[in-house]
């Protein structure tokens, strides 16, 4: 695994330029025409922020107290964990069509098709550091920062190894599972209340809050939820799994796309 992850980094210093060249690219071409160009791939996540703070902030308060004069607002909470989802959503979308949407690249021999799953994870994180830097605001705000959040640097690290893993696996399956963009549309449907995003942390419901570990979703929420929302008791497994899980999809990831590469050419 150590050596996978080093050869890992080592392709990205080597290649930093191309990756940086084809995500800014990306981003371009996603709003070419458009009045206000690239701006919009940075303007949507944080339209959404706003809309969600307006939601559970002053809409449908998300405040709970087990007295009336003890109101506790964990509105922060849910901005805390919906950000990162998002932006691993938006990863979740975009895989599969990876390499079968650029097929005239994987087709060529000398081009480095490892670096398309990549430039898209970075690109599908991008544009979320606006809503980070809001959620991190707001936290602020609320006063529910603490020195956890000094940890928000490695949850990005952790965060983008899993979502290049995952963009690594997708698009290989994409390859030869035709339904694969199907599958994940509905996934990530359900998803979204299968993690504990929208649900109160004061009250724990307890068959839910259990089917939430088996999700591997679960502990980035925990962490990022640690991180921004002043935890009086932090979730510690989630510390320890959710790097595992992280490198540990990244390796297999990489593996995986290795394994498969041989054959994307004669699928596509």
């Amino acid at each position: 695994m150590v050596r996978k992850i080093a050869n890992f980094v080592r392709m990205l210093w080597t290649r930093r330029e191309l990756i940086a060249e084809m995500t800014r690219r990306q981003l371009r071409d996603e709003h070419m025409g458009q009045t206000i160009g690239a701006l919009w791939a940075f303007g949507q996540p944080l339209f959404l922020m706003i809309m969600y703070t307006v939601l559970f902030g002053y809409v449908y308060p998300a405040r709970f107290g087990h007295q009336a004069s003890i109101v506790q607002d964990y509105s922060a909470c849910i901005i805390a964990g919906i950000v990162p989802w998002l932006a691993f959503q938006n990863l979740l979308f975009r895989a599969p069509g990876i390499l079968v949407q650029q097929a005239n690249l994987v087709q060529q021999i000398v081009f480095p098709i490892e670096v398309l799953p990549i430039k898209t994870a970075v690109a599908s994180a991008l544009p979320y550091s606006v809503a980070l830097v809001f959620a991190i605001g707001y936290s602020a705000w609320h006063h529910d920062l603490s020195w956890w959040a000094l940890s928000i640097p490695w949850l990005i690290i952790c965060q983008l190894a899993a979502m290049a893993g995952v963009a690594f696996l997708l698009s290989a399956g994409a390859v030869f599972i035709k339904d694969m963009k199907e599958f994940v549309q509905i996934f990530t449907s359900v998803n979204l209340f299968a993690q504990p995003i929208l649900f109160n942390p004061f009250v724990p419901i307890r068959y839910l809050h259990t089917l939430f570990y088996f999700n591997p979703f679960s502990y980035l929420t925990w962490c990022w939820q640690d991180a921004l929302f002043h935890p009086a008791a932090p979730h510690a497994v989630a510390w320890v799994v959710f790097p595992l899980c992280s490198f540990g999809i990244l390796t297999l990831g990489c593996w995986v796309f290795e394994s498969a590469r041989t054959s994307f050419g004669d699928a596509l």
